[in-house]
């Protein structure tokens, strides 16, 4: 017999409450998350933005003109689009790999479709991450899955990009430009760097932390008392049941989750590599890794779609201010841009419109037995 802390028998218990069942009925009984006129409004404002940035401040950053950024653009080899190209493409589906692994019985398929759909909408509107991660579950619940794991997956899928984006990247980035300037024997200035990765990771820390917090099974059972009296609020059991998964799927799948987002950032730092060599800039490694964090960083400002123009005009004006020439460090972050902007919206809008017009799953979502909801079974 499972343990009281198994994480199926918790599961169990939540899914076989009424609250539960209520909840499955609506999401099954919704539609894909509305995108509201305020939302549009938003999504075009910002687009707006990223064109004004990228035609007046990119240049005035740079100290470039766009007929040579153009000129630059023209000149490069045959090779550059199709590689940062695939790349990107690269790069989504090992983001998808990781919903995978936290989403036990989902389809490669229909999360690759999902995940594109969701990385589109998170980019194309600021602060669209929620409605991303809606239209995510949405599919997910189309294609059959419980509710309990599709919950407890995405909210993995989202503590693992979190760590590996927010924190282990600026550390990264960090380390490698303080090895840069020990290495060259004096002081490398990258304007921006320390402090953006500085604030960066002390807000990805401080957020861990609240979450590990949180997780606390003793904070979350007095959390959960208080909000008890709260109209609509979830059953008790159903958050801690759900809790209790989720713990047990970030320590007995740590490895499988961590590797396919990390991979992704190293995909991407590869595009920018292929980038700078496609303008013949030859950037020190570590300086490379410094630079590629900083645009990272910058990406998650969300006053543009993925923090586009805004993260290529300071990585520009960084390799302007390391010497490199103006045109070729704005048209090497460019062409970076396809990798990490362009594809991922591509992608997007094509997983939008081909998971619309998909057929649910021919049987309803499970909520048995256990074992199978929870992704786990009871030896586990």
């Amino acid at each position: 017999m499972a343990s009281p802390r198994d994480p199926s028998d918790h599961l169990a218990a939540a899914e076989g409450s009424d609250r539960f069942a209520q909840l499955a009925q609506e999401m099954d009984a919704d539609g894909p998350p509305r995108i509201t006129p305020r939302k549009l409004v938003t999504a075009v404002l910002s687009l707006l933005v990223v064109a004004a940035i990228l035609l007046w401040v990119l240049p005035w950053a740079t100290g470039a003109d766009w007929s040579g950024i153009l000129a630059t653009i023209g000149s490069l080899p045959w090779w550059a689009m199709p590689a940062v190209t695939v790349l990107g493409l690269a790069a989504v589906a090992l983001e998808a790999i990781t919903v995978r692994v936290a989403v036990p019985g989902s389809r490669c398929g229909a999360v690759l479709q999902g995940h594109a759909a969701s990385s589109g909408i998170s980019l194309a509107i600021p602060g669209g991450g929620l409605l991303g991660i809606g239209m995510l579950a949405w599919l997910l619940r189309r294609r059959g899955l419980a509710l309990a794991v599709v919950i407890t997956g995405l909210i993995a899928a989202s503590l693992v990009e979190m760590a590996v984006t927010s924190v282990m990247v600026p550390v990264l980035g960090l380390g490698a430009y303080a090895l840069s300037s020990l290495l060259a024997g004096s002081e490398i200035d990258l304007p921006g760097a320390g402090w953006a990765a500085v604030v960066a990771l002390a807000v990805s820390v401080l957020a861990l932390a609240l979450t590990a917090l949180g997780l606390n099974r003793r904070v979350l059972s007095g959390l959960l008392a208080q909000a008890g009296a709260i109209p609509g609020f979830p059953a008790p059991e159903l958050v801690l049941a759900q809790r209790d998964a989720l713990l047990h799927l970030l320590r007995t799948r740590a490895l499988a989750l961590l590797g396919p987002t990390a991979g992704a950032r190293i995909v991407q730092w590869a595009a920018l590599l292929v980038a700078l060599a496609a303008v013949d800039l030859q950037v020190p490694l570590l300086l490379t890794i410094a630079i590629f964090a900083l645009g990272r960083v910058l990406s998650l400002i969300p006053l543009t779609p993925g923090g586009a123009a805004i993260t290529e005009t300071v990585a520009a004006a960084a390799l302007v201010a390391l010497g490199y020439g103006a045109e070729d460090a704005a048209a090497a972050m460019l062409l970076l841009a396809v990798a990490t902007v362009v594809v991922p919206l591509l992608t997007g809008a094509l997983g939008a419109a081909t998971a619309l017009q998909s057929p649910p799953a021919q049987s309803p979502p499970r909520h048995s037995p256990p074992e199978e909801s929870a992704g786990y079974s009871s030896s586990t």
